[in-house]
């Protein structure tokens, strides 16, 4: 199982970067928040049938591991249009013309001591993302069981719920693409996704309203702020750098996740074991997670100054406003 996890991370942490590099490289400035809330939405739809389906398939076929192999499936499709998209990028590179070819891999020319030089807001949502993404992976790990032991639900129901978590990034990133293009505002969502993330903790820990109410509210948490944190290190680094500077950006969110993860388990082991007080078992947990929430809107509203007061609010301007910023 162990080994089988580590697979799993190297390819689902490597994959989510190349896909964005490519898109950074196919398209830039007033598409790529487009582009790249395309890929966000039909992942989330993609993670909302999965976590809804998953126990539905098990018990459909009485083994645990047919929800396995239905993923199994799914991978190989995947890889089978990777090699598709590998084979037209030859046939563009075979057509090409070799000036073509020269620009392009002058463009995407990379010197590692070019990191040495990253700017300093760039580094603050590096921050952003070790904190509120570590909130958003972790938490989305232990949802189902939550739901469970907190709210007192069978498998099925608790895992329909729990998906429920991944639905409004379905609805709410396509128009969220367009938003930032013409109306910029990325610092801001990044503040109102740290929010809603702690309100969301704070719901499902420590009130008896309908579990829903708070899976919605975290989910628009996750429309908001990957998209804006993603687009907006698009718009700092040059594109020679933005492949090493998401790559950077998602390891630190994998870190973070790794040490969330350990600390909720230790967190979860000091909370009740009593079965008749099973509800109680993630208390400590979900205090653990409205502090991490309020941490991460500290380090939002840190963006949130660094853009205003060094960067002429670049994060914060549309595509015709961005134009101005860029040159002050």
């Amino acid at each position: 199982m162990v080994a089988g996890r580590i697979l799993y991370g190297l390819g689902s942490g490597t994959i989510t970067v190349v896909q964005e590099t490519i898109l950074g490289s196919w398209f830039k400035g007033k598409g790529l928040a487009i582009t790249i809330a395309i890929q966000i939405t039909t992942s989330r739809i993609a993670s909302f049938l999965s976590m809804g389906t998953a126990i539905p398939v098990a018990e459909h076929f009485d083994f645990y591991g047919a929800a396995f192999w239905a993923n199994f499936i799914v991978c190989a499709l995947s890889f089978g249009i990777n090699l598709v998209y590998m084979a037209a990028m030859r046939h563009i590179h075979r057509e090409a013309s070799p000036e073509m070819l020269a620009r392009l891999r002058s463009k995407h020319k990379f010197n590692p001591r070019l990191v040495l030089f990253f700017f300093g807001i760039y580094w603050l949502i590096i921050v952003e993302s070790f904190t509120v993404g570590a909130g958003w992976t972790s938490f989305l790990h232990i949802n189902s069981e939550l739901v469970k032991l907190r709210f007192g639900v069978n498998d099925t129901i608790a895992a329909w719920s729990a998906s429920v978590s991944q639905i409004m990034p379905i609805f709410i990133v396509p128009f969220l693409g367009w938003f930032f293009d013409f109306f910029g505002l990325r610092t801001d969502m990044l503040i109102a996704s740290t929010a809603t993330f702690t309100v969301s903790m704070l719901l499902l820990g420590f009130t008896k309203a309908n579990p829903l109410i708070g899976l919605v509210i975290f989910s628009i948490s996750l429309a908001l702020g990957p998209l804006a944190e993603i687009t907006a290190i698009s718009l700092i680094l040059p594109t020679s750098s933005l492949g090493t500077g998401l790559g950077i950006y998602k390891s630190a969110m994998n870190i973070g996740s790794t040490i969330v993860d350990i600390v909720v388990g230790v967190l979860q082991d000091r909370g009740s074991r009593i079965v008749e007080d099973s509800e109680h078992s993630y208390d400590y947990v979900m205090v653990f997670f409205v502090v991490w929430g309020a941490l991460s809107t500290l380090v939002a509203g840190s963006v949130f100054l660094a853009d205003r007061l060094k960067w002429n609010s670049l994060l914060r301007s549309n595509a015709s406003r961005r134009k101005e910023a860029y040159h002050i």
